[in-house]
């Protein structure tokens, strides 16, 4: 390949890390004290031969399981860290949110560690002063941010972190795992502004654990195991591929090198086959209804073992800011989806959305209904169209009841409180 297109954000070719791993410190010093004449060290690698292009805009999604190259990987690509051999290149700023508090001084304030990093990163301070409220602000540290870092909590030093990095506006922002630290409020702030992000062409790079996550953001992800590439392609085809194989490991603990040679393809698992949405009770498919029309929305599935493969269907209605309006699955209604092939209908009488564009997603779940097999989008956005004066997001079934002249009632009388 040609190193260094423009089209691309980044590219990496070969890239490999390897570490000297000593016994004792003695043996650093007595190696070094012989000029390489004597070995005392082991090597470890931790990446080999890795080489991948993501394209300006797109998300790339890191898994694997622990040990993999992940972080190594991404250490390499935001500069910490330096490659044993290969190459790379990133176009433009880059941003990057790996360990909690990386890059901080404990013994600083939140506000002396901004503008700490912010002028490592090449910002003046008129540039910082005028970013400093948005960050502070962002961040919600309120009076803690001229406290020292090692006051802080976890979840405060992500704060911190994460709003350094997401306001110097780089054209490269990578994050290793850090959203499962701090609360649910904060989260969502991050993962909005990460959308926004891809919503400004902005480059991602995201490692997780969380496969749903990397194949809601990513357009890309690599597989790595052991420091190479096990496998590269789009996110939901790696991720299908990589959940199939820890299961698979789970499945025969006994001997997992013979499961790592045979991971079972997606074929071989249950997975979904497509959705539509009809007129209810027609085969006429509808994509523009007015609220309180009734739909049926078919999902077809394929599951090659139900003996050993237990499963549920859901089904996810969403607007188009990411925001699940309603959901439900036949587990909830403890109903049970089986044999090898089908279609399961959900039946909604009378829709209660209001105006606006949905995506009606078809998601395929394990027995307990906590890990996801597959899913499934529906071809088009659903369109309710509303043609009355309601307003708000849901149409809520209601009656009224009009009583001229009924007092207000006492309010009702409280017990002293006795010692």
């Amino acid at each position: 390949m040609v190193f260094g297109d423009s089209k691309y954000a980044i590219e990496a070719e070969n890239l490999g890390k390897s570490y000297k791993l000593f016994n004792s410190p003695a043996h650093r010093v007595f190696e070094a004290a012989s000029l390489g004449k004597w070995k005392f060290h082991r090597e470890h690698r931790a990446l080999a031969n890795v080489s991948f292009r993501v394209e300006r805009g797109h998300a790339l999604g890191v898994v694997g399981p622990n040990g993999a190259g992940k972080s190594t990987l991404l250490k390499i690509l935001s500069g910490t860290t330096d490659p044993s051999t290969g190459r790379f290149r990133l176009a433009g700023h880059v941003a990057s949110l790996l360990e909690l508090g990386a890059g901080f001084h404990p013994e600083f304030s939140g506000r002396e560690n901004i503008y700490l990093n912010g002028t490592l990163l090449g910002l003046s301070r008129r540039e910082l002063d005028r970013l400093f409220p948005v960050m502070l602000e962002f961040s919600e540290l309120g009076e803690f941010i001229d406290r020292p870092l090692r006051t802080y909590s976890s979840g405060m030093a992500l704060r911190l972190g994460f709003s350094v990095a997401v306001h110097l506006d780089p054209e490269v922002l990578i994050i290793d795992e850090v959203f499962a630290v701090g609360d649910m409020h904060f989260a969502k702030k991050c993962a909005d502004r990460v959308y926004d992000f891809r919503r400004r062409g902005k480059t991602i790079v995201f490692c997780s654990h969380s496969l749903y996550d990397v194949r809601q953001l990513c357009d890309v992800c690599i597989w790595l195991d052991h420091g190479t590439v096990r496998q590269i392609g789009d996110s939901v085809t790696v991720t299908n591929d990589y959940a199939a194989f820890s299961r698979s490991l789970d499945a025969n603990e006994r001997n997992p090198g013979e499961w790592y040679a045979k991971a079972p393809a997606r074929e071989e698992l249950p997975h979904l086959s497509g959705i539509r949405i009809y007129k209810i009770g027609t085969e006429e498919e509808i994509y523009d209804i007015a609220p309180g029309d009734g739909i049926d929305v078919r999902i077809w599935y394929r599951n090659p073992d139900p003996a050993q493969y237990k499963i549920h269907m859901g089904v996810i209605f969403q607007r188009n800011d990411a925001t699940i309006v309603t959901a439900d699955s036949t587990e909830f209604s403890k109903l049970e989806v089986a044999g090898a092939q089908g279609c399961v209908t959900y039946r909604c009488h009378k829709v209660i959305l209001l105006s606006g564009q949905f995506t009606v997603l078809g998601v395929l779940l394990d027995g307990p209904g906590m890990h996801r097999y597959d899913h499934a989008m529906s071809p088009s956005n659903l369109n309710v169209r509303n043609r009355t004066k309601d307003v708000g997001l849901v149409l809520q079934q209601h009656d009224w009841l009009i009583e001229p002249g009924r007092p207000v009632p006492e309010p009702a009388a409280r017990e002293e409180a006795t010692n």
